[in-house]
C-alpha cells in the first residue's frame, strides 16, 4: 500500500472517493502502472506535476513512517524549518501557476472564478487559502505589485502576507491618490519578508489615515459618487461581514437616515415590565439600518413612506451661488461642495443655513424654499415618474427639482418645478441642463448626446 496525494481533476466534478483528505492510501494494483516504479500519481503524463506528486508522497512518508526520535535537536529544527520553506515554496508555485492559467483564460473557459479553478485542482486547499492565492496571483499583473510579485515568484515573500498588501491597495484604491497609497504598498513590499501578516494588518489599519485623498473640486463629485464602495467581504462568526465606503454626501445622508432610528429605545419583556435598551451602539445602526431598508422595499409601487433624511448644512451665501468657491460643512463634520448643496437643496434633502458677512445667518432653511406635499403631488401626477428622457424610475422615488435655483431666484411653483430620479438629478445640476415646463410635462433641452456637458464643469 502507498499514500499519493489527493490531485484534483479540474472544474469537472470530482468522484466522491477522492475527497477523504490531503492523501489517501491505495494500492499499486488499483491504479495500474509498473509495480517496481511505483503508482503513477498524475494522468497528464508530464514531469513536472509527476515531479511534484511525488514530492509530496516523499514529505508524507517521511512524516508518517521516518523514525524521527533518531534525530538531535538540531536535526529536528532543521527538519521544521526545512519543511516550512517546503511549503513557502509551495504556495509561492501555487501562486505563480494560478498566475499563468489566468494569462490563458483557463478559468473563465470553464465557466468558473479563479478561486474555484484553484480549488477544482487542489481539493485540499481552504477556501480562505484559494481566495489570497487568486488575488495575489491575479495582482501579478498590475504594475503596482511589481516589486511584490517578483518576491512572490522567487519564494521570499509569503503569499498570505502578500494577500494582505494586494488586498490592502485594491481596497483602498478608490479613496486615496495613486501617489500616497503607492507609498504605502512600496513600504510594506520593503519589510514583507520580515513583518508578520499581523504586523503588517496594523500597518495597513495605521497607514489610512496617512494617505491623501484626491483633490476636492466641486466638477469632480460625479467622480466622488463613484468611489463609494460597498461589498460583502466575508464571514465573521457565522455573520456576514460588510465593507461600505462612502464619500461626503452619502457618510451625510447615511448619517442623517440613521441617527433618528439608531438612539436607543426602550422595550419591555412578556409581563410589560419596563426594560432599558441593552443593544450596542453598532446593533442599533445595523436594526436602523434594516429598518431603512425595510421601509423602502415595503413601500407600495415605489412610493416611499417616510419623508427624506434632513441633513443641516452652513454655507456662504455667495459659494452656494457659485459666485465664489467653496461649499459648506454638515453638523457632523463633513464638507459637501456648493453643487452637492444646491442639489440636495431643491426637494427638503438638507436645510441650509446661510451666511452673509461675518458668519451672519442670513437663512435657516425657509420653508417656503421647499415644495409643500400638495405641489410635489400635483408634480408627480404630471410627471408620472422621472422627467428625464428614457427613464422608467416610478414617482415615489424622485426629487422634486427646481428648473431655476432658488439661489438665483427660481420660484417654488409647479411651472418651475420637475421630477428627477437621484441618478438625473445629479447629471442636471452637474450639467447644468435646463427645461421648459409645461402644464402636462417637461421638454427638457439636451445636446444629441445627453451625458455631454452643456458648459465645462
Amino acid at each position: 500500500m502507498r499514500f499519493v496525494p489527493v490531485i484534483g481533476s479540474g472544474p469537472v466534478a470530482r468522484e466522491a472517493s477522492v475527497s477523504s483528505g490531503p492523501l489517501v492510501p491505495e494500492l499499486v494494483a488499483e491504479r495500474g502502472g509498473d509495480p517496481d516504479r511505483g503508482v503513477a500519481l498524475t494522468s497528464s503524463g508530464h514531469e513536472v506535476p509527476e515531479f511534484l506528486a511525488g514530492s509530496a508522497h516523499m514529505v508524507q512518508l517521511l512524516a508518517a513512517q521516518f523514525p524521527l526520535g533518531t534525530l538531535p535537536e538540531q536535526g529536528l529544527g532543521e527538519v521544521v524549518g526545512a519543511a516550512q520553506a517546503l511549503v513557502q515554496a509551495a504556495q509561492s508555485l501555487v501562486t505563480v501557476a494560478t498566475h499563468e492559467a489566468i494569462g490563458r483564460g483557463l478559468p473563465g473557459q470553464s465557466g468558473h472564478s479563479v478561486p474555484d479553478w484553484v480549488t477544482a485542482w487542489a481539493p485540499g486547499i481552504e477556501r480562505a487559502e484559494a481566495l489570497a492565492t487568486a488575488r495575489v496571483a491575479v495582482g501579478m499583473d498590475d504594475e503596482r505589485f511589481a516589486a511584490l510579485s517578483g518576491k512572490v515568484a522567487d519564494g521570499t515573500a509569503r503569499v498570505g502576507r502578500a494577500n494582505v498588501i494586494t488586498r490592502m491597495t485594491l481596497d483602498l484604491a478608490p479613496v486615496a491618490t495613486a501617489e500616497s497609497l503607492q507609498a504605502v504598498t512600496d513600504l510594506m513590499t520593503d519589510v514583507v519578508e520580515t513583518t508578520s501578516v499581523a504586523g503588517l494588518t496594523r500597518i495597513a489599519r495605521e497607514a489610512k489615515n496617512q494617505l491623501v485623498e484626491p483633490a476636492d473640486d466641486e466638477a469632480d463629485d460625479h467622480a466622488q459618487a463613484a468611489r463609494r464602495v460597498f461589498r460583502r467581504v466575508g464571514t465573521v462568526a457565522g455573520l456576514a461581514e460588510w465593507q461600505l465606503l462612502l464619500d461626503a454626501e452619502g457618510q451625510a445622508v447615511l448619517e442623517a437616515a440613521l441617527d433618528p432610528l439608531s438612539a436607543p429605545r426602550p422595550a419591555a419583556d412578556e409581563h410589560g415590565v419596563h426594560r432599558l435598551d441593552h443593544r450596542t451602539a453598532a446593533t442599533r445602526r445595523a436594526d436602523a439600518l434594516l429598518e431603512i431598508i425595510g421601509r423602502g422595499v415595503a413601500a407600495p409601487e415605489g412610493t416611499t413612506q417616510t419623508e427624506k433624511a434632513k441633513i443641516q448644512v452652513t454655507v456662504d451665501q455667495d459659494a452656494l451661488a457659485g459666485k465664489v468657491p467653496g461649499g459648506g460643512h454638515t453638523g457632523t463634520g463633513q464638507r459637501l461642495s456648493a453643487g452637492t448643496i444646491r442639489r440636495l437643496a431643491c426637494d427638503a434633502q438638507i436645510i441650509p443655513i446661510v451666511l452673509g458677512g461675518p458668519s451672519e445667518a442670513l437663512d435657516v432653511g425657509a420653508v417656503k424654499r421647499l415644495f409643500t406635499p400638495a405641489q410635489r403631488t400635483a408634480v408627480l401626477l404630471r410627471d408620472k415618474g422621472c422627467s428625464f428622457p428614457g427613464c422608467s424610475m416610478p414617482a415615489g422615488w424622485t426629487d422634486i427639482h427646481h428648473v431655476i435655483h432658488w439661489i438665483f431666484g427660481g420660484a417654488t411653483d409647479l411651472d418651475n418645478a420637475a421630477a428627477l430620479c437621484r441618478r438625473h438629478h445629479v447629471i442636471v445640476h452637474r450639467y447644468g441642463y435646463t427645461a421648459t415646463v409645461t402644464a402636462t410635462e417637461v421638454i427638457w433641452h439636451l445636446p444629441e448626446d445627453p451625458y455631454t456637458p452643456l458648459t465645462e464643469p
